[in-house]
């Protein structure tokens, strides 16, 4: 019998630090998850590190009191990235088969994947992962395992995501001050598309759209992969601070009142209630309805999906039968998975939650405010779309490729 390898993945929000340690149990291939803690972090804005010194505290103290939950050490993190400095695109690659043999390789499949990968960036950008999205044979579509076959020429959709490199190297001392290494760095996005999204819904066309603090990431999966995936800087914070500013009161009464009574659609508001607020001074108090809380909250929401909804247009994967599914703080708001049918026109909408039977976990972490750091934990086991390049981890490409076609095939 293995022993159980204890794994922990540490999501880096808009301005939140969020851990989950797990143990992955290789004779039952199983992750079940031991704890998890989550702490705001004044170093963080949108993701991005404005104060390495204060990142760095924030993720010491939010390993420490994972790491006494789960009575258990740890000494490297998944690392999982976001922001406005994440950015995307599509390329596609082609391989000829020169042998007399013309039977394809693995080698084959990774060189063709290199060839997709090779276009211009800036330099002081990286690329953190390049996800294959279908193979073609001899220009026939569709083939999602060429290894073993015969052809001339082979071809590969690739969906490239990027990051500015002075941002994940902020993001990489942090954690090394805090004393934890990082083993991988990864999109929060698609950890968190890979535990939630069933493969029906990537088959059919759907959009996921993790709702943060700051930022607001949108990927759309079509045919089985992702095609698209955006970061939108906007999200539940800017609701909260209207309503600070708005009933001049404090941030933390603000998301308080905002959780308890507020919502995004005005049927949803229980309109016998009153809410008392407390102002600024601590003192002075307020008495307000919650559906004057509507004058705050559906701008908001509603200039949130407005961007999703230009970003989904532009990508030219509109047409999404699967829906749209939530995840992420502000996903909670009530009325937020009804909203965005009406404002993105979709058939169906639905709050994230994880669909693969490889994790057991806890209720208190199987909550949207934890979802990024356990994807991240169940990365190493669903990533059989990734064929990263060299991170920042200091994984070779040659170990980072061979490992995924294994997975792969």
């Amino acid at each position: 019998m293995g022993k159980p390898e204890i794994i922990a993945g540490l999501d880096m929000g808009s301005s939140r630090v969020t851990c989950v340690i797990a143990a992955r149990d290789p004779d039952e291939d199983k992750i079940r998850v031991l704890s998890g803690a989550s702490v705001a972090c004044k170093g963080l804005k949108g993701g991005v590190v404005v104060n390495i010194s204060e990142t760095a505290r924030a993720v010491a103290s939010v390993m420490e009191e994972a790491e006494e939950k789960a009575k258990e050490m740890v000494g490297e993190v998944y690392l999982g990235v976001r922001g406005a400095h994440i950015q995307s695109f599509n390329n596609r690659g082609a391989y000829n088969i020169a042998r007399t043999d013309r039977e394809i390789t693995a080698e084959d499949v990774s060189n063709v994947i290199e060839t997709a990968k090779a276009v211009p960036i800036s330099s002081d950008r990286e690329i953190l992962h390049v996800i294959p999205q279908g193979f073609s044979l001899d220009r026939q579509r569709g083939v999602p395992n060429p290894v073993g076959m015969e052809g001339s020429l082979l071809e590969v959709g690739v969906h490239i995501v990027t990051a500015s490199s002075s941002h994940i190297n902020n993001l990489m001392k942090s954690v090394s001050q805090a004393g934890f290494r990082v083993v991988d760095t990864i999109y929060t996005l698609l950890a968190v598309g890979e535990l939630v999204v069933s493969s029906e819904e990537k088959d059919l066309g759907c959009l996921l759209i993790d709702m943060g603090g700051q930022t607001t990431s949108a990927g759309i999966y079509y045919e089985g992969s992702i095609h698209f995936s955006k970061e939108i800087a906007s999200g539940g914070d800017y609701i909260t601070r209207d309503i600070a500013y708005g009933f001049g009161t404090t941030m933390p009464i603000a998301q308080e009142i905002k959780e308890k009574y507020g919502a995004v659609i005005s049927n949803l508001i229980e309109e016998d209630k009153t809410i008392s607020i407390t102002g600024m001074d601590g003192v002075t108090k307020k008495e307000v309805k919650p559906r004057d809380l509507l004058d705050f909250i559906q701008p908001r929401a509603e200039e949130i999906y407005d961007r999703v909804n230009a970003a989904v247009q532009n990508s030219n994967y509109s047409d999404l039968p699967g829906g749209a599914i939530l995840t992420g703080g502000a996903a909670l708001l009530k009325g937020m998975s009804s909203a965005a049918e009406q404002l993105l026109d979709l058939k169906q909408s639905r709050l994230g939650a994880p669909v693969q039977a490889i994790l057991e976990c806890p209720p208190q972490y199987s909550t949207q405010p934890y979802m990024g750091a356990l994807g991240l934990v169940c990365y190493p086991n669903l990533k059989t779309w990734n064929a990263d390049t060299p991170g920042v981890a200091g994984v070779s490409l040659e170990k980072r490729a061979w490992r995924w076609l294994k997975d792969l095939f």
